[in-house]
């Protein structure tokens, strides 16, 4: 480790003076998606080469820090540390290469002056007191550091409106083999997701930096000038999507309590559902992430369920019925809230709301025939 440091370290400071000479290119690498449900939208890194000096290595910002006190009390707070790596290239290629990963290379057209700006600043946020941050998913991560740091230091022309979309939609656009992530993440994620982006805001997935960065010029000049594939012969061996994906499952289980009436099914169901209500409560409170408050969610997988099963385990008519009149309420606002598009949704919700009008609709019923007639 500390042989690795150092020859980072030598590589780092032996970059300036190569740089001063005008011997460096500078190019932004993109990763292609990976198996595991974090690298669902894939990496960014930056390249720099020195032909003469015989240096070629890559920086990244995607360094989990799995040696920090408290670490999954911590990810939930929102104060994941993540930090920044630096490796040779040729172990970069080879790591994504077995991992059969397509790896875009665009080579930067910029000044000799922003050449030199960039290295400094990779200098400086390669110190071991600069070269950890705290993680945001929106704001904070491996393709936004270097966004910042590439579009900081450039005076771009007006490049040309992309079609509107907001956070919610760029990310689900990578999530159509993933559909369980998929739910968990739009269950998961508030309202802030779902505001209407501008073209700086929608470079925070590697994918949009890519795409942004070629529709970008410089006193119209592209900023990209040229691009290269790596790995990209090599066939896929993603894994195809499940057949039991969210909106089946539910699905099934809307169609087994219609026709077969599984009334022993309906207090497991209801405690899950406040369940997943109560952590999602918990999480938006205790959380520094902006992106996982003000979920509206909660109205409908709602921790008052579990006061529901409660109260009809102890015969509490009146204050079930009650409750679920509040609850199917709820219900009807999340609905205009989707239909008002005030907070995204995937469909595998509809078939769990369904199910828990169903609930509430029968519980309404039988406590207005026991209380009132």
């Amino acid at each position: 480790m500390k042989k690795f440091i150092l020859f980072g370290i030598i590589l780092v400071s032996g970059l300036q003076y190569c740089f001063s000479k005008n011997d460096v290119e500078i190019s932004l690498l993109t990763c292609s998606s990976g198996s595991a449900s974090y690298e669902a939208w894939g990496h960014s890194a930056i390249r720099l080469i020195d032909e003469r000096n015989r240096i070629d290595i890559v920086y990244d910002f995607g360094r989990i820090d799995f040696n920090m006190p408290n670490f999954y009390w911590n990810f939930i707070k929102g104060k994941l540390r993540y930090g920044m790596g630096v490796q040779t290239s040729d172990n970069f290629f080879k790591n994504y290469q077995l991992e059969n990963r397509e790896v875009i290379e665009q080579k930067l057209n910029l000044s000799d002056d922003t050449k030199i700006k960039l290295v400094k600043e990779l200098e400086y946020l390669y110190r071991p007191e600069n070269r950890f941050y705290y993680y945001d998913f929106l704001d904070k991560n491996c393709t936004t550091q270097l966004r910042d740091l590439i579009l900081s230091n450039i005076k771009t022309d007006n490049a040309k409106k992309d079609e509107p979309k907001t956070f919610r939609i760029q990310l689900n656009e990578f999530l159509n083999r993933r559909q369980w992530v998929k739910f968990g993440i739009n269950l998961i994620l508030g309202t802030s997701v779902d505001k209407e982006v501008d073209d700086y805001e929608r470079m925070f997935l590697p994918y949009y930096l890519h795409s942004g960065l070629n529709n970008l010029r410089i006193a119209g000049n592209k900023i990209v000038i040229s691009e290269r594939e790596y790995n990209s012969i090599i066939l896929s061996r993603k894994p195809l999507t499940s057949l039991l994906t969210p909106i089946l499952v539910f699905s099934i289980l809307l169609c087994l309590i219609l026709i077969i009436k599984l009334q022993r099914l309906q207090f497991p169901i209801l405690a899950i559902v406040g369940i997943t209500g109560l952590l999602i409560l918990v999480v938006s409170i205790l959380t520094e992430h902006q992106d996982l408050k003000n979920n509206f969610n909660i109205l409908w997988c709602n921790p008052l369920y579990l006061v529901s099963v409660i109260l009809q385990l102890g015969n509490k008519t009146r204050l079930w019925y009650y409750l679920s009149v509040a609850l199917q309420f709820m219900i009807v606002g999340m609905i205009f809230i989707w239909m008002t598009n005030i907070q995204g949704w995937v469909l595998a919700f509809l078939p769990i709301v369904f199910l828990l009008s169903i609930y509430n609709i029968r519980a309404i019923k039988k406590g207005y025939n026991i209380l009132y007639k």
